[in-house]
């Protein structure tokens, strides 16, 4: 009997320790060219936060509607949301995301209700959708940001993220959650449901983006660091360069090689 509690005790070890292996974190060196349909970011060149040098990106030039996003999106414009989690992003559900945090840059001149913010994109059901190539969208309280310091901030939906911690807010056509639906955690976003009575956690992820506001005609600010946390302690993270490196390029063409062998679903010209 003891033998067998004494193998029964390694085997637990060992599944333990098997899981805490099997979790990865996937880096990803993103360039302005990555930008899929809306104007490039400049390039901040030799200025990042601590461990995610060597540049960052700031706004795009002032123009008319100017705006700068880009998008861990699945299948669609590169794929990044299966390079950095190739085994789970075909199934990825809102309520399978842990935390999400970024850093942002902005100087004390730049109004205070505008910086960088992540979106939140949930793939078509064919019932209820938004626009043709998303559910619905959830969108962080980049407002509630406050005035720049001229210093890296990074934001957080955890607890310590220096302004109380990234809340999501219905950002569509489609009505939006139920009830109270403005300035969810993430954990209540996942217990939410949508204007059809759906759950928002089972809702597949089209995609995590982070963007700037067409209106604003252009942005000064900068922006590095989108961390993505899973549940199952996965970890994918995106550093935004000038030039990608060569072992960027080789994961993401592996992500473009993927797409066929998946269906095709025909990604719109524009991302609003």
């Amino acid at each position: 009997m003891k033998k067998l509690l004494a193998i029964c005790t390694t085997l637990a070890m060992l599944l333990s320790l098997s899981f805490s292996v099997l979790a990865t974190t996937i880096r990803i060196n993103i360039g302005p060219g990555a930008v899929p349909d809306e104007t490039q970011p400049r390039v901040n060149a030799g200025d990042a936060p601590t461990g995610w040098g060597p540049d960052s990106w700031q706004g795009p030039v002032a123009g008319a509607g100017n705006k700068t996003n880009w998008h861990a999106r699945y299948l669609a414009d590169g794929d990044a949301l299966s390079t950095l989690f190739p085994t789970e992003a075909a199934g990825l559900k809102v309520k399978d995301l842990a935390g999400i945090s970024y850093y942002t840059k902005r100087s004390p001149g730049i109004p205070a209700n505008q910086d960088w913010w992540v979106s939140i994109y949930t793939r078509t059901t064919g019932s209820g959708d938004a626009k043709s190539w998303n559910h619905d969208s959830y969108i962080s309280n980049y407002n509630q940001h406050g005035t720049g310091t001229g210093a890296w901030q990074q934001w957080s939906t955890g607890l310590g993220s220096s302004f109380g911690g990234i809340t999501f807010s219905s950002h569509s056509g489609s009505g939006g959650l139920n009830d109270a639906f403005d300035h969810l955690t993430l954990a209540q976003l996942a217990s939410a449901t949508d204007a059809g009575s759906a759950s928002v956690g089972d809702a597949l992820v089209e995609m995590i983006s982070v963007q700037t506001n067409s209106g604003w005609n252009g942005f000064d600010g900068y922006m590095d660091g989108l961390k993505i946390t899973l549940k199952s302690g996965n970890v994918g993270q995106v550093n935004f360069i000038g030039v990608p490196e060569p072992a960027t390029l080789a994961l993401l063409l592996l992500g473009l090689a993927g797409i066929g062998f998946a269906s095709w679903r025909k990604p719109p010209p524009r991302v609003a």
